[in-house]
């Protein structure tokens, strides 16, 4: 589970990280690489283009680390993870790859179909929608990483979580 921003363990930690501490950092990383992941696997729509960028963050976070001003560690770096992902590095999903995303079980359709969900939003709402509902960040955290308004990204999950809830209203109905 994520530690909020807020936590005294987590800023005192981020902060021996960004003196330079690497095992601090290692920890970090460690407790957020999920998240960070799996935001970046939802921006690019690819797992292997996903953990590319999630790596780059985390390795972009470390030379970066004087540019650190606060706040939550994993918005930072989920900041750095979209930059990368802006930075030319969106890739195409394949159908293997919809297969390595939604992995082995029952839900397997309704996940195929959640992730064609996904893909139908405007670049926008699927970012927002990955941000905010996937990774967790607050609005206002979503809306510093994306250079966005607030009112802006808050509009984007609204209208995307309503987008989502109508493309898979048949599950509802099963």
């Amino acid at each position: 589970k994520p530690v909020s921003a807020t936590d005294p363990g987590e800023l005192a930690q981020t902060q021996a990280a960004m003196a330079g501490d690497q095992k601090a950092f290692g920890q970090l990383v460690a407790r957020h690489q999920a998240s960070v992941r799996a935001l970046s696997r939802r921006l690019t729509r690819s797992v292997s283009d996903g953990d590319d960028i999630a790596q780059a963050a985390f390795f972009t976070a470390w030379r970066r680390r004087s540019t650190w001003r606060g706040g939550s560690f994993r918005a930072w770096v989920g900041a750095i993870a979209y930059r990368e992902f802006l930075n030319g590095r969106r890739g195409e999903i394949s159908g293997a790859e919809v297969e390595d995303q939604a992995g082995v079980g029952d839900d397997t359709g309704e996940r195929v179909d959640l992730i064609r969900a996904m893909q139908g939003l405007d670049d926008g709402e699927r970012v927002a929608i990955s941000m905010c509902l996937g990774a967790g960040l607050s609005h206002g955290e979503c809306a510093l990483a994306m250079g966005a308004p607030l009112g802006t990204v808050k509009s984007w999950v609204l209208r995307g979580r309503a987008k989502l809830q109508k493309a898979l209203a048949a599950y509802e109905r099963a």
